[in-house]
């Protein structure tokens, strides 16, 4: 019983999209390349978004003592102790981990991904737009954490070129077109991250309506706008629709969007909650669809890395719809 609180307290069904993020970013930055420079990445993007759950409810505990007195906290299955102690626990492992298997620029970037997660739960939550925006800084960012892991060169790379009997500066243009592919992928990180901020601010804003009578049409037609917009983005990097795994995936997702949309809008509409879950599960598609990105920001060709990782996150929507009729979602 203890262990289905926790479960619920950190959303189980959406854990299974958060390592997606930092993954979809890190072969963005890196061209298609993956190493182990991402699990600590991952890790900290794991621990950074359960401590923000965690943390909204302890903020929210008044407020869902009302309205969700069923939930860990205000039922008392978890204590609050118990939580703040989770918390303090889950952001010293991320942002340790951060430093200690990428060092001080990724640590600094886990604690600006940090501080924003802290920003919406403590304060602009309750601010329509503003804090919409804010909620999806904290996915984006969480892409760009991956990117900034995949920027700094493979420390093993560096090792090896250090242990050559020649000079390091014979390997010097190698490491100059390491930096030039570094910088675009940077640039086409950002661009995917935009897009995913915009889709995640769309869906924190139909989630502020959960708990109300009525939700305005607008508010449920934001999430399919925000999803279409970004398919238009994810298309300027490719000349072929359906012959392009990149934007033949995103468009996946914005049909899958559609059918979300179109039973929010029947009379009697479907209820929030679990439409919220059906948005956020969307975003593995979308991740999948970054993954295989770098093939048409770069050479055109599809690295292996890129359509396993796409493959990988693709198979985790059915474990996360499975875990999504046993937890809540938002």
């Amino acid at each position: 019983m203890k262990l289905r609180a926790w479960l619920q307290l950190f959303r189980a069904p959406n854990l299974f999209t958060v390592p997606g993020d930092p993954l979809a970013g890190f072969l963005i930055a890196t061209g298609g390349i993956l190493d182990a420079r991402v699990v600590p990445a991952i890790i900290a993007s794991l621990c950074i978004y359960a401590a923000g759950l965690a943390m909204n409810d302890v903020i929210d505990t008044k407020e869902d003592l009302a309205d969700r007195p069923n939930r860990p906290l205000p039922s008392g299955a978890i204590s609050r102790s118990a939580a703040i102690t989770a918390i303090l626990a889950l952001c010293a492992i991320g942002i340790g981990t951060l430093h200690a298997g990428l060092g001080p620029r990724s640590a600094v970037m886990g604690v600006a991904l940090l501080t924003t997660v802290w920003l919406y739960n403590a304060t602009t939550k309750r601010i329509p737009i503003i804090g919409a925006i804010n909620m999806g800084l904290c996915r984006g960012l969480s892409l760009i954490l991956g990117a900034i892991a995949g920027a700094g060169l493979d420390s093993t790379t560096i090792a090896w070129a250090d242990a050559l009997p020649f000079s390091f500066g014979m390997l010097m243009p190698y490491f100059v077109r390491e930096a030039e592919q570094t910088n675009k992928g940077l640039v086409c990180a950002t661009v995917a991250a935009i897009c995913i901020t915009f889709y995640i601010a769309a869906v924190t804003n139909l989630a502020r309506h959960e708990t109300k009578p009525i939700v305005p049409k607008l508010a449920k037609m934001l999430p399919l706008a925000a999803i279409f917009v970004g398919f238009t983005i994810i298309k300027l990097f490719t000349n072929a629709v359906f012959w392009d795994s990149s934007p033949a995936l995103w468009l996946v997702a914005v049909m899958l969007c559609v059918m979300q949309t179109g039973d929010l809008l029947k009379t009697p509409p479907r209820p929030i909650p679990p439409a919220i879950g059906g948005y956020i599960r969307l975003l593995l598609v979308m991740q999948a669809a970054l993954c295989v990105m770098p093939g048409n920001a770069y050479s055109g060709l599809k690295t292996l890395p890129s359509l396993l990782s796409a493959f990988a996150l693709l198979s985790l929507v059915p474990l996360s719809a499975w875990a999504g009729k046993k937890f809540y979602a938002s």
